[in-house]
């Protein structure tokens, strides 16, 4: 048995020295092949990288001969001294030269003073075929005898005249520019024509002086003519790649790429083939190496016996684990699908009832009114659900992206409120946000993902405290440990149902949702949480969670978020001005109190009311009336109103400026207005929005323009709708005709760009643009209608219409030259206001 054991034991070493021999000889093979492959890209790439230098490098010269031809098309083409005074500082420009040439007196200046003169007909024929602007293959100049490049764009004068503007400069100068040598100089480059034609001849040693055609160089060599005519289509078809041809007697590997911003030109690297199997040479003289591993295996083979056993033990044990882990994530998912199946079927059981109740009741306006109301509040927990989930999904995959950008603190805290405070007001929550510290109101951080993070703590906060609860934000800055940046902590705390010890180990997984009826009587994913981590993550933050069942929860969010590029505006002091501040809410008072310490005032601070009313009824009686008093929505006894009816009783004919700050004043502006307030204030009150209330109230600067509801009609307005989906052709149609628009509508992009295009300038006030679409996408269709020429292609608005709604489709959006972008399902509001931002020239 053992002596049995042995010869399988040896017979498996013999196979496995055959299988190390016959590998070797395959390896070497293969990877001489993949070096020459890999050398030859890297010729290509280093071609590549000098074709993008030389069209940069070309680009930079067109770029500057049109800054000068948008100088002179500001001159008069008879005023010769204004014209040589526009191109004098050009004169010693690296040997180059510049001329300009009215072609309707076919006179031509140089860059020096007196050089004007006459072209004969030849010469002014030849610049009046060069139509707009572009490069003239290289020529040589009559002039110098040097063979010339030449920029040349045309152009009109301020008084109409047609003019031609051209820049040139020697081929050796350009020839220096992209020069390029590979491998310890031994490879060079050409710039040639389809046809073969060389146009710049590179300075290497090596370069051909003779020939003028690069075909012809290879045809002499003996090479083959079906060869040379695969590399001849290739350059004809606009392709890169590389060729082997016998050349100067020995084989060379010509590696071409087309340039881009000179069309039908192409940059040849020839570089001989024995330098590139240099490289291969090396590796094959150290194959004993291999030998090296059939020893080796040999040892691993006597050694796999002995570990055999434990290993497997191991590999047991591992796949084990695996396979637990896996019956966990299927657990974890199919709980997530089963929370999501019911999230999901309950607002569409929703959509699907209302709309039935809705065809019962079609003669009753008010019932189908809130119906549709209910319908709209379930198609919006849809489309959140729906976000959730593929947010989820891009953040897992790596794909989203943060989109950091300079905002201001007040901006995102009015936001937030607007977006919290309905709610939370609806269940009669207290909702406060308390600011300690700040400092820099405005900050470098993505806008979009912060939002997400702090309205998704505070919509659990608020939907997991019951009605009477309260809700409270901490927003605190402190120095950062890093250069450059400024420390938020901002703390989100509840007086909920709170969450057992036990989930909170859970709360930021994926799919999770803790186990309790309270729960499961809400909407959610489980997803949103973890959504938030990331978003931290990603923001290099940390988010920690201290929860008691009955007694609430705390999130606290630490970031170091960059400090603007601009810093903030230092507000002047305000001296001379005296306040007084009626807040029954001690820390809000305070806050308050220190910005406005900040601006150089010194504030009178009142809990209630009545005090407030006593004390500018003291101060109206010693003759020093305050000039501002700013009153908390919240006051009782008397309430806010109340307090500034009786202030106005007490302070007579010059009443200070009442001020009525708030969360949400909806309700009560005509009480308020009539009582004398100036002015809303929303809370949390920051620095900059004291200082600029108080330049408009007390010191009769005119407020900033503020965005009022616009007018609805578009009466007049003719509208291109590309759309291939009919209910959302019908949806747009309806509801923009209703408004007085008139509606072309077309379902793909080809369609849309016809139609604009059999248009006369100016037929259409704006494009509203579906992505998805057949025949044509609407990035494509976009992109056709700004090459057209005519005069509106350019600055017609065009706003995308789209189910993409992430950030990098905002940008696709952009970059193909729309004007804005509009999610689907679309938000009405949303869509009239971008309309008439765009239609009034205010949608850049």
């Amino acid at each position: 048995m053992k002596i049995k054991h042995r010869w399988k034991t040896l017979l498996l070493a013999v196979l496995s020295v055959s299988i190390v021999l016959l590998g070797s000889i395959y390896y070497l093979r293969s990877v001489q092949n993949s070096l020459w492959l890999k050398s030859v890209t890297d010729v290509l790439e280093v071609t590549a990288q000098g074709c993008h230098a030389l069209d940069t490098y070309i680009e930079k010269d067109m770029e500057m001969l049109h800054w000068l031809a948008e100088d002179l098309s500001a001159e008069d083409s008879r005023d010769g001294k204004a014209i040589q005074e526009e191109m004098l500082h050009l004169s010693g420009d690296s040997g180059s030269s510049y001329i300009c040439v009215s072609l309707d007196t076919n006179t031509c200046y140089g860059t020096q003073p007196g050089e004007a003169q006459k072209l004969n007909p030849e010469q002014a024929e030849a610049l009046l075929a060069l139509q707009g602007n572009g490069i003239r293959e290289p020529y040589l100049d009559g002039r110098t005898g040097v063979w010339t490049l030449g920029y040349y764009e045309r152009f009109s004068f301020k008084d109409g005249a047609e003019g031609f503007l051209q820049k040139s400069l020697p081929l050796s100068t350009v020839a220096e520019r992209f020069s390029l040598s590979f491998y310890d100089d031994t490879g060079f480059s050409y710039v040639v024509s389809p046809q073969g034609d060389i146009l710049i001849r590179s300075l290497h040693r090596n370069s051909n002086r003779t020939f003028q055609n690069l075909f012809d160089i290879i045809d002499l060599q003996g090479n083959d003519p079906d060869e040379i005519r695969s590399f001849q289509a290739a350059l004809e078809l606009g392709k890169k790649g590389a060729a082997r041809f016998y050349y100067q007697e020995e084989d060379y590997v010509f590696c071409y790429v087309p340039m881009e911003n000179t069309p039908g030109w192409y940059l040849v690297s020839i570089v001989p083939n024995r330098v590139i199997m240099e490289q291969t040479h090396n590796i094959v003289q150290n194959s004993q190496v291999f030998l090296i591993l059939i020893l080796v295996s040999g040892l691993i083979m006597a050694a796999f016996y002995i570990v055999h056993r434990t290993t497997s033990r191991r590999i047991l044990q591992a796949e084990e684990r695996a396979r637990l882990a896996a019956e966990s994530a299927n657990t974890a998912k199919s709980r997530f699908l089963s929370n999501m199946s019911h999230d999901i079927r309950t607002p569409m059981n929703a959509i699907i009832g209302m709309t039935q109740l809705a065809s019962r009741h079609a003669g009753e306006p008010d019932k189908v009114r809130e119906y549709l109301k209910n319908i709209e509040l379930s198609g919006q927990l849809l489309v959140g659900l729906i976000n959730d989930i593929l947010d989820m999904s891009k953040i897992e995959s790596g794909k989203m992206k943060l989109n950091n950008m300079d905002t201001s603190l007040e901006t995102l805290l009015t936001n937030l409120v607007r977006i919290i405070q309905p709610t939370a007001a609806q269940k009669n929550q207290g909702f406060h946000i308390y600011l300690h510290g700040i400092t820099h109101e405005t900050l470098s951080f993505d806008p979009l993902r912060l939002n997400q993070v702090l309205i998704n703590l505070l919509s659990n906060a608020v939907k997991f405290t019951p009605e009477g609860g309260a809700v409270r934000v901490d927003i605190t800055e402190s120095p950062s440990v890093r250069e450059n940046r400024a420390h938020l902590t901002i703390r989100v705390a509840d007086t909920g149902i709170g969450m057992k010890p036990e989930y909170l180990r859970h709360i930021f997984d994926s799919f999770s949702r803790e186990q309790d009826d309270r729960v499961h009587q809400t909407e959610g994913t489980g997803l949103g949480m973890a959504i938030v981590k990331m978003i931290v993550d990603m923001m290099e933050g940390t988010i920690t969670v201290d929860s008691r069942p009955g007694e609430g929860s705390v999130f606290t969010v630490d970031l170091d978020l960059l400090l603007a590029a601009a810093a903030d505006q230092e507000n002047p002091a305000l001296p001379g001005i005296r306040i007084l501040i009626a807040d029954s809410d001690p820390e809000e008072s305070r806050t308050t109190a220190e910005f406005l310490r900040a601006l150089g005032l010194s504030p009178d601070l009142v809990p209630s009311g009545e005090a407030a009313v006593q004390k500018a009824a003291a101060a109206h009686s010693h003759g020093n009336d305050y000039t501002l008093i700013l009153l908390d929505a919240e006051l009782e006894d008397p309430d806010a109103v109340g307090t500034a009816l009786a202030i106005l009783e007490q302070t007579g004919e010059k009443p200070p400026s009442l001020l009525l700050s708030a969360y949400d004043c909806a309700g009560m502006e005509e009480e308020a207005a009539a009582a004398g307030i100036k002015d809303f204030l929303q809370k949390p009150l920051l620095k900059t929005a004291l200082y600029r209330c108080i330049c408009q109230n007390v010191l009769g600067d005119k407020p900033a323009a503020t965005c009022k509801d616009m007018s609805q009609d578009l009466t007049g307005r003719r509208i291109l709708l590309a759309e291939d989906n009919m209910l959302n052709q019908e949806i747009a149609r309806e509801l923009l005709e209703g408004l007085g628009a008139q509606m072309d509508v077309v379902s793909n992009g080809l369609a849309c760009v016809e139609s604009f295009e059999k248009s006369s300038p100016g037929h259409y006030d704006l494009i509203l643009m579906d992505v998805q679409m057949p025949v044509m996408n609407g990035y494509e269709a976009t992109k056709q209608i700004r090459g057209l020429d005519r005069a509106d292609a350019g600055v017609i608005p065009i706003l995308a219409m789209t189910a993409d709604a992430f950030a990098e489709d905002v940008e696709a959006a952009l970059a193909a030259g729309m004007n804005g972008h509009l999610a689907k399902p679309l938000d009405i509001p949303t869509m009239i206001r971008q309309i008439h931002l765009l239609l009034n020239g205010n949608g850049d």
